[in-house]
């Protein structure tokens, strides 16, 4: 018995030490491949920004104007208003799923850090959103639908956002309008679209 375990041993050793040097040259491989890229997205000539799909406010469709029965939630909805007020005066924009390497090669270093200011912007402005809807969403369900159908445009990637969107489509037996959401989520790959779709296909059990 000792004699047939003795290769086994043997074989599983070098499998090991065979995936061990392949992954030792696979990290080196992508830590040059990275380096190389970084290299070159530092040496990127600055583009021009001016362009881009900058995010615009709607002030006059988005339900902020709301008075709620509840003392505290209202001090809360005041706060996130007053913020997205702020905001609508900033330039934003969506750029979930780039790198900074990503940013560089694209639009230059010389961007580098104003993108970085518009991206931040865009997530406080979608939080806010976020969590204006889910204060609103038990005495105005409908306007908090809205802005999160809203979010949902301009490409959020908060989990809480589908999820509350989908626990309401579920909540009103609105499967057609629950499947869309797969839909919109903007990087499936990712960690918060990983988050997403887990979330999504629990709640798809309650249909």
């Amino acid at each position: 018995m000792k004699f047939l375990l003795l290769p086994s041993i043997t074989i599983l050793v070098l499998v090991l030490n065979h995936n061990i040097r392949k992954n030792k040259r696979n990290s080196k491989q992508s830590v040059k491949t990275y380096l190389s890229r970084e290299d070159a997205a530092n040496n990127t000539r600055k583009k021009d920004i001016s362009n881009l799909p900058y995010i615009v406010v709607p002030l006059q469709t988005l339900p902020l104007d709301i008075t709620l029965n509840d003392e505290k939630k209202q001090s809360k909805i005041l706060q996130y208003v007053k913020d997205i007020h702020y905001l609508s005066e900033k330039k934003m924009l969506n750029l979930i799923g780039l790198t900074n390497t990503d940013l560089k090669e694209q639009y230059g270093p010389a961007n580098l850090e104003i993108l970085t200011v518009c991206d931040q912007n865009y997530s406080r402005y979608i939080r806010n959103l976020h969590l204006l809807a889910e204060c609103i969403y038990e005495e105005y369900p409908d306007k908090a639908v809205v802005v999160w159908k809203y979010c949902l445009s301009i490409g959020t990637d908060i989990s809480g956002t589908y999820a509350s969107l989908g626990q309401h489509y579920v909540n009103h037996q609105q499967k057609e309008a629950f499947m869309e959401l797969y839909d919109c989520i903007p990087d499936k790959d990712s960690i918060s679209g990983k988050t997403i779709l887990q979330k999504l296909d629990n709640l798809l059990q309650q249909f």
